[in-house]
């Protein structure tokens, strides 16, 4: 019997060893490498020329800066700069608007500031003319251009209204607005 016995333990140590072995196998692998070059990402950039800016009341005489002109309704002011944009990707399209929230009050604690704000970003409207640009009406499309730069005339256009209602208005009296801070988006579509 002691035979039997061990001649089982040494069977089931083979057949185990057997088991074992079977359960691995060799992976192959291979690689190769491609010829698909290196790539660089594109661009998108709005900014002004180092021509001064203008703006305009009522389609007047240029001036170089609005500071302390006392706006009324009925006034339309416009504010015209030479920029220029880097669009440059293949297949690359970018909307150029106003951001009306850049028509900020002077001091958002005053009525009257806040009133005229709102007045005037409600009626903020931008132009925009040059290589690359399309649309008749904002908010219009660039449109990217390997490698290039475009000159674009941007206008906005800020229009006070004049109400047919007498004192509707009142609430902008003595208001102020900051211009400065004006800002020209140009967003990936």
């Amino acid at each position: 019997m002691k035979k039997i016995i061990t001649a089982s333990i040494i069977g089931a140590a083979g057949v185990a060893l057997l088991l074992g072995g079977a359960g691995t196998f060799a992976l192959w692998n291979s690689s190769a490498e491609t010829a698909g070059g290196t790539i660089v990402a594109g661009a998108l950039s709005i900014k002004p020329t180092t021509q001064a800016a203008s703006w305009t009341v009522n389609g007047g005489s240029p001036l170089s800066t609005l500071d302390g002109y006392p706006i009324v309704p009925g006034d339309v002011v416009t504010y015209s700069q030479d920029m220029v944009v880097t669009a440059n990707g293949k297949g690359l399209k970018a909307t150029l608007a106003v951001d009306p929230a850049s028509v900020e009050a002077t001091s958002t604690s005053a009525p009257a500031d806040v009133a005229l704000a709102k007045y005037l970003s409600a009626n903020a409207v931008l132009t925009a003319s040059g290589d690359g640009v399309s649309g008749a009406a904002a908010p219009y499309t660039v449109t990217g251009q390997t490698g290039s730069q475009q000159d674009v005339r941007v206008g906005v256009t800020i229009a006070f209204p004049k109400s047919t209602t007498p004192g509707v208005e009142d609430g902008t009296q003595n208001g102020s607005v900051d211009l400065d801070a004006i800002a020209v988006t140009l967003t990936q579509a």
